[in-house]
């Protein structure tokens, strides 16, 4: 197999960026949806629900097989008929074949994204069947000839004024209304003959319940109900992944579903349909001429390569997927882009990028799965907790294996080398790494000469520490491990002095971790032989510490995040799945603000600090906010007298790592950052960030110096 070379994704990416309606309609559309969904679960505990959601779906899928006997079962005995497809061709193919021998002529369709997966209309189309898309969003992408640009909100790309002059072009509408609600009543009127004369209704399926054969639909516009009450032919398509155990367990989902993806308590249709309408077939003049016609029922669940990612315990959390899009409404490129680029026909997003390699291909999948940053956003929002970042570094990995992998990808890989490297010749590799001119042959290599890394300190912190000698703490309070990463030993060793410092004026006695590379750097590469083999070191190393007595402290939240949430993923398939050294190291290891905020709370901290009548805003890492820990480094600096401390929240940086510097997502990282530079002129005052990349992007957007909260506690010491 080769390498996708269809797409020049960083063309792509600089189009979108150019374009003001797209920017305008993104710009307003997702935060909305980000918004309307942050209101809306304040009514409920979504992290217990959430966990809830994930074990219904984990035992659902391992029932999969079982199920839909069931399912099979219970559909026939309603009268209806089921067919499980192997593949697209199988499922188009019998659609088009029921659709010919029963003369159908007009098809109207509700919403499904299994029908854009398997290519449905064209091959109705073929056939001289009409087939119109009858949700207001799909109607939109259909008249524009366009594929769908979001899970639940197609036309999420378009603004109004864009569907003003494409109904004017495509509705023989001379003088089109200008108001959202008369442009809704438009369409409406328009479909509302196609209802009544259509020969077979399509529509997809929310959830297929086993124990009732039951389809469970959600929407807002009733054009679900008319596409499969009005014709006499239902066809109800969908993947085998939605099937469920128990109507009880639809409940959990509607809990989540609606919240998630919309921002409502509950849609304004949810039907519940099993097997064929008992009601008459009414003839309002139907399409094919034909004025009797019996009621039929027919459901075609697709497997399309499900089952193989069903039993592959790296990529079966995919099937996990309620298909809400609270991750693409988190997701800073998606959100900058939208999903005709980010995206491949027809999922978008990170979510869509592990869809598209279960579907379609390793190459189509390849195309998309740099645009992954690995912030992990996605998965705090995700009502069923999947993993995304995971499944893409998943995807990358194998996709290295399967293509080769680029020796720009090796070098951002080894970022313990560089950083050893980098502080030996730090005069050296601090003035070449300044000029625009000496970075430019980086460019062959596929990097942004734009950019600048950090400089290295010559003095690691590793060395400060060992020079300086162990410091006894008299009647500690506590005992630390300072987890050592390689930003701040080799980077930001002043940061690590004034962590120690800060630290032992609280009374807490602190060593240096002897640990390896957190792996982060490699991960997210795709590149994991390394990082598996560290977090086995590390697990071992920082186990025995904590049997000692301490807890691991880490500055660099990107590190934290690795050793809380991704060496368990790493370790999955070694000798040390399951280790339950893993768990102690979890709930052990610490964010250096969180651990100063948990003493505090336990009225443990004993710092005596002075007041700084100063101003800081404080911009959260990803990684911090995907672990909960979003306020902490505001927190910390609250713990300063006199401060006065403001909060951004902007969805990314941007950096993400070595995501800024890669030529092909430069413009997009730095189109990301604008938003945030945007919030921090507002908000005024000095600018507080932890992490090496949200403080690189902010420094070179802004302008401005950065500081790390514990500099302030440094700088407020008595």
């Amino acid at each position: 197999m080769v390498r996708s070379g269809s797409r020049n994704i960083g063309a792509e990416i600089e189009e979108a960026l150019r374009d003001p309606s797209l920017q305008r309609a993104l710009g307003s559309a997702m935060a909305t949806l980000y918004d309307r969904r942050e209101s809306a679960l304040q009514s409920i505990d979504f992290e217990s629900l959430r966990q809830d959601a994930r074990a219904l779906k984990e035992r659902a899928l391992t029932r999969n097989d079982e199920l839909l006997a069931q399912v099979i079962q219970r559909v026939n005995e309603c009268g209806g008929t089921v067919v499980v497809a192997a593949n697209a061709t199988e499922a188009r193919e019998y659609i088009a074949g029921l659709a010919r021998d029963r003369g159908v002529r007009r098809v109207v369709k509700s919403k499904s994204m299994v029908s854009e997966e398997i290519r449905l209309n064209p091959a109705l189309q073929k056939r001289g069947i009409e087939v119109v898309e009858t949700d207001l969003g799909e109607r939109i992408i259909q008249l524009a000839d366009e594929r769908p640009s979001h899970l639940i909100v197609p036309a999420i790309h378009k603004t109004k004024d864009d569907i003003i002059a494409l109904f004017a072009r495509t509705m023989d509408v001379a003088n089109p209304p200008t108001e959202a609600e008369d442009l809704t009543r438009l369409v409406r009127v328009d479909l509302r003959e196609r209802f009544l004369t259509a020969d077979m209704g399509i529509t997809g399926a929310n959830f297929v319940v086993a124990e009732t054969g039951t389809l469970v639909l959600v929407e807002n516009e009733g054009n679900i109900r008319l596409s499969s009450q009005l014709p006499p032919i239902h066809v109800a398509l969908t993947g085998r992944e939605k099937i469920v155990e128990t109507l009880s367990d639809v409940v959990t989902y509607l809990e989540l579903l609606p919240r998630s993806g919309t921002g409502q308590l509950l849609t304004s249709y949810v039907s519940l349909i099993t097997g064929v309408p008992s009601t008459d077939v009414t003839d309002f003049g139907r399409a094919s001429g034909e004025t009797v016609r019996k009621r039929e029922f027919h459901l075609v669940i697709v497997d399309n390569g499900r089952s193989v990612a069903a039993a592959d315990p790296e990529l079966c959390e995919t099937l996990y997927c309620i298909r809400c899009g609270a991750c693409l409404n988190a997701c800073a490129p998606y959100t900058r882009t939208g999903g005709h680029v980010y995206g491949s026909d027809p999922y978008p997003g990170g979510i869509g990028c592990a869809w598209t390699y279960i579907t379609k291909s390793h190459a189509a999948a390849d195309g998309i799965n740099g645009l992954c940053t690995t912030c992990s956003r996605c998965t705090e929002v995700c009502p069923v907790m999947i993993d995304i970042p995971w499944l893409n570094t998943v995807i990358k990995e194998r996709n290295h294996r399967e293509f080769g992998t680029d020796l720009r990808e090796r070098v951002f890989a080894r970022t313990d080398v560089l950083a050893e490297v980098g502080s030996a010749v730090a005069p050296v590799a601090n003035v070449v790494t300044g000029r625009r001119l000496a970075r430019l042959p980086l460019a062959c290599l596929g990097v942004d000469p734009e950019r600048q890394t950090p400089p290295y300190e010559r003095q690691t912190l590793e060395a400060w520490f060992r020079e300086r000698g162990r410091v006894t703490v008299s009647n500690p309070r506590a005992r630390v491990a300072l987890f050592l990463d390689c930003f701040v030993n080799h980077n930001l060793p002043h940061i690590g002095r004034k962590a120690v410092e800060v630290l032992e004026r609280a009374r807490v006695e602190v060593v240096l971790a002897h640990n390896a590379c957190c792996g982060r750097p490699a991960m997210s590469q795709g590149l994991l032989q390394k990082p598996r083999s560290w977090a086995a070191t590390n697990l071992t190393e920082l186990a025995l510490l904590v049997d000692e007595g301490y807890r691991i402290v880490c500055i660099e939240p990107s590190c934290l995040s690795t050793l809380r949430d991704d060496y368990r993923r790493l370790l999955e398939t070694t000798d040390l799945e399951g280790d339950p050294r893993l768990g102690v190291l979890e709930d052990h290891t610490y964010d250096i603000t969180e651990y100063l905020g948990k003493l505090a709370r336990d009225d443990s901290l004993g710092l005596e600090l002075k007041p700084l009548d100063e101003t800081y805003v404080v911009h959260g890492h990803c990684h911090q906010k995907a672990l909960g820990l979003g306020s902490a480094p505001a927190a910390a600096v609250r713990l300063i007298p006199g401060v006065d401390v403001r909060e951004v929240e902007a969805l990314c940086c941007g950096m993400v790592g070595s995501f800024g510097y890669k030529s092909e997502y430069s413009a997009l990282s730095k189109a990301i950052g604008e938003r945030l530079f945007q919030q921090l002129d507002e908000a005024g005052g000095a600018v507080v960030t932890c992490g090496i990349s949200c403080r690189t992007q902010i420094e070179w957007g802004t302008g401005r110096p950065v500081v790390h909260p514990v500099e302030l506690l440094h700088r407020a010491l008595a």
